[in-house]
């Protein structure tokens, strides 16, 4: 069984980091809530990290 990176909690379904492949639990799943190191490393390469929510109306 699978537990979060963050925490350890023991997970039921993996939900794991587009950005950084880790696996973590529902509160900390989001890249801000983990501390990220891939979206840090999407800053070095010029790449912007987006959350796709500005466009929103």
């Amino acid at each position: 069984m699978a537990t979060c990176e963050e925490c350890g909690e023991k997970l039921v379904g993996e939900r794991g980091c587009s950005y950084c492949q880790g696996t973590f639990c529902q509160h900390h799943q989001l890249p801000e809530k983990h501390d990220c190191p891939g979206v840090k490393n999407l800053d070095q390469t010029g790449h912007r990290f987006d959350s796709g929510f500005d466009g929103l109306p």
